[in-house]
């Protein structure tokens, strides 16, 4: 898991999910830097912020955060979707269903994840993994 957040933190973290929802990036940004000022090595702000770049075009930068986020929080079900999420964003399916897979296996309660997964394996032809 990434590193635990103060109670300030973990509210700024959910605003910078929503910012991003809402496709309010440079907000997005704005706020998740000042998670990170403050913890600079929480993965999961990594890997939202890394996806909120990629959506404003920065994709390699965006992979080289996500990368960073992964290292800093391995274990991070969040850092394993934003993975999959980019890989799919550049149309490498079969990585983006390693990572989602990956992210499952963290957190097989995920709707979000087995929607995007189920998903990409339809639109793959992968009837095996979707069955």
């Amino acid at each position: 898991m990434s590193v635990p957040l103060s109670s300030k933190e973990q509210s700024l973290f959910k605003q910078v999910v929503q910012l991003y929802e809402s496709k309010q990036y440079k907000r997005g940004i704005k706020t998740a830097d000042q998670v990170l000022k403050k913890v600079p090595n929480h993965g999961d702000t990594q890997a939202m912020k890394a996806l909120i770049l990629n959506s404003q075009g920065k994709t390699e930068e965006a992979f080289d955060l996500a990368k960073l986020a992964l290292k800093n929080a391995m274990k991070s079900n969040v850092c394993w979707h934003v993975y999959g999420l980019l890989y799919r964003s550049v149309k490498n399916y079969d990585e983006a269903i390693k990572a989602y897979k990956f992210a499952l296996r963290l957190d097989p309660d995920s709707r979000q994840i087995q929607r995007d997964l189920s998903l990409l394996q339809a639109q793959t032809r992968d009837w095996k993994g979707l069955i």
